[in-house]
């Protein structure tokens, strides 16, 4: 959903590629620091630790990496971003499904979903020929060394060559620091809803939806 911190300049020697199942620790880890306060409340049932098993769980099953790819620096997996065109298929969305229903089990699932009612999307119901990101992040450690940057610019010729107009994603109400690393890197507020539910759970006041018009050149 968001990336932690700024990311700013351009990082030399690293590589980007698509995500396999065997990444699935690391991203794990990655994707719940991005999470914030969302991870322990939402998806790890009040456990951070728990938000990182469940994460590295669903990301390691059948087609839980699709659409992901990770950079690496001396074979390191050291971030992550996904982005798709918006439109998910019925087979992905049955094998998303799935991968919830074996990692948190049935109930745990029905849990989960009630849980995320407080998620309420940010994002219009109808955007013709958008492109979407998401989970993006960087190890805490390698951030201000334009990793991010090169990830988002990885989405935006994806987007580009999937021929859309827009590309989208949301981020938390409240983190700065993700709308001015959106901000720099072109992409504006859309739309934003408040949960009072959310921020009863988390603390979270809500999402907003950010574009950006995908460029010839990116």
């Amino acid at each position: 959903m968001g990336i932690a911190g700024r990311d700013v300049g351009r990082a030399p020697g690293f590589s980007i590629r698509p995500a396999t199942a065997s990444d699935a620790g690391v991203v794990g880890d990655l994707m719940a620091d991005a999470a914030g306060p969302l991870a322990a409340p939402i998806w790890g049932g009040g456990r951070i630790e728990r938000t990182r098993e469940r994460f590295a769980g669903m990301f390691a099953c059948w087609g839980g990496s699709d659409h992901h790819f990770v950079a690496c620096e001396n074979e390191r997996v050291v971030g992550v971003i996904a982005h798709a065109a918006d439109r998910m298929d019925p087979w992905q969305s049955l094998r998303a499904s799935l991968a919830t229903w074996r990692v948190y089990g049935v109930l745990g699932s029905f849990a989960l979903s009630w849980r995320m009612r407080h998620m309420v999307s940010a994002e219009p119901a109808f955007v013709r020929n958008s492109y979407s990101v998401w989970n993006l992040a960087v190890a805490e450690e390698q951030q201000r060394r334009g990793i991010g940057s090169e990830l988002l610019r990885h989405a935006h010729r994806g987007a580009r060559d999937a021929g859309a107009l827009t590309i989208g994603l949301e981020v938390l109400i409240g983190n700065t620091a993700a709308i001015a690393f959106y901000e720099n890197a072109g992409y504006r507020e859309r739309r934003r809803r408040e949960s009072v539910g959310l921020r009863k759970m988390t603390g979270a006041a809500g999402l907003i939806y950010m574009v950006r018009a995908v460029r010839d050149d990116d």
